[in-house]
């Protein structure tokens, strides 16, 4: 397997284009586009955006440990939140999640997923009807993705980007995508355009002069199933592995 060199998205560990015509005076005024085609498609693409981020953020959290901080996102309306694994690298029994409204609550670290898989869940006390994000059956290269977290800090609670799945391997469950992400993205939800989970955004992949690429990194949906069971049944390690 050939290895490209990765950021892990998590912090605190270490246009238009528009037609002018020129005027006399120097100044620019945009062309009008008369062709309704285009407007409309990119109306109903900007639309789809605001939906997903309406439908989706005030299922994702900002995660503290007192250490480092990412994201999360919540599947059980009694709190329970996945996130990356090396999110809570050295974190507390209990962490702070902060919700969409800015309320700010203690979370107990539940466990982590085995085999090496970068997942982990956290799970907020005495809550009940937290909103939720459902997981999708699938991902297809070629699909609009949708990536909300908090990088770099909670100043930029969930940060909503858009962008394509490029690559998809399903062997190893990795997506690869160009929604931008930063550190403090980790742990927070690749979606699709219902707003359904398809990953779990991870990493960055970075160039030779390790720069960012461009290419984001997340654990697609196939993984987090088989996690979300193994918590059912208590088949999880109690420590990072």
């Amino acid at each position: 397997m050939n290895r490209k060199p990765y950021l892990i998205a998590v912090t605190g560990l270490a246009v238009l284009s528009i037609q002018a015509l020129a005027s006399p005076n120097g100044l620019a005024f945009p062309q009008p586009n008369h062709h309704s085609n285009s407007v409309i498609a990119q109306n109903s693409e900007e639309q789809t955006r605001i939906r997903v981020n309406q439908k989706a953020s005030p299922a994702v959290v900002y995660i503290n440990t007192g250490k480092s901080s990412g994201s999360g996102f919540i599947v059980s309306s009694d709190g329970l939140i996945i996130t990356n694994a090396h999110v809570l690298q050295d974190a507390p029994a209990t962490v702070t999640v902060v919700l969409e409204d800015g309320k700010r609550l203690p979370a107990n670290v539940i466990g982590f997923a085995k085999n090496g898989v970068d997942l982990a869940a956290i799970k907020i006390r005495n809550q009940k009807n937290l909103p939720t994000l459902s997981l999708a059956k699938s991902a297809q290269v070629g699909q609009s993705v949708y990536a909300i977290g908090s990088p770099f800090s909670y100043d930029n609670q969930n940060n909503f980007t858009a962008g394509v799945l490029s690559n998809l391997d399903e062997q190893d469950g990795i997506i690869k995508h160009d929604a931008r992400i930063n550190p403090g993205n980790s742990g927070g939800p690749l979606l699709n355009s219902q707003a359904q989970v398809i990953g779990v955004n991870t990493a960055i992949q970075l160039d030779r002069n390790g720069s960012n690429s461009g290419i984001s990194i997340a654990i697609l949906v196939n993984k987090i199933q088989p996690f979300l069971t193994a918590i059912r049944q208590g088949n999880i390690s109690r420590l990072r592995r």
